[in-house]
């Protein structure tokens, strides 16, 4: 038989053709299938929300036994708590949990900061105080929202 006329060579290809079809059609569900072990049980923005907001109130909190109140900073966390609060309420009914959890949050840091106003700096066992309450609130929003979705 003569070299060009050889039909294995190109059987052998042709049976490597279905190979790679098969491997390109399911390999990009293969990857999702293992991207999906990584998907969080809770949602990132709401937990982002809350872990960043968290130091940012121990912050101020520490200044609280200063004369002067840094107002510029008690907008923002309020701005900030505020915009969380929307996006949970935002989510639903499924989500009342965390909407009402992270409204306690803000109805409490406003009373922390209008007893501030009112009644002048705090003490350090204030401070400690206010904050161990603070914190309490916040890990709750935080372990609220992930037992919610975990249980989905």
């Amino acid at each position: 038989m003569l070299e060009g006329n050889d039909p294995a060579p190109k059987r052998r290809f042709l049976l490597k053709e279905p190979v790679r079809l098969f491997l390109a059609s399911f390999l990009p569900f293969f990857l999702i299938g293992c991207a999906a072990s990584f998907l969080h049980y809770y949602d990132p923005t709401t937990y982002k929300n809350l872990t960043d907001l968290k130091p940012k109130v121990a912050m101020l909190y520490e200044t609280f036994e200063e004369e002067a109140i840094d107002l510029e900073a008690v907008r923002q966390i309020r701005l900030e708590m505020g915009q969380a609060y929307e996006y949970e309420k935002g989510k639903g009914e499924k989500n009342r949990e965390t909407a009402t959890q992270i409204g306690l949050i803000l109805e409490m840091f406003s009373r922390h900061v209008q007893e501030r106003k009112n009644k002048g700096k705090w003490s350090e066992a204030q401070i400690q105080n206010r904050w161990e309450n603070m914190e309490e609130a916040f890990d709750i929003a935080i372990s609220t929202e992930r037992l919610k979705n975990k249980n989905e």
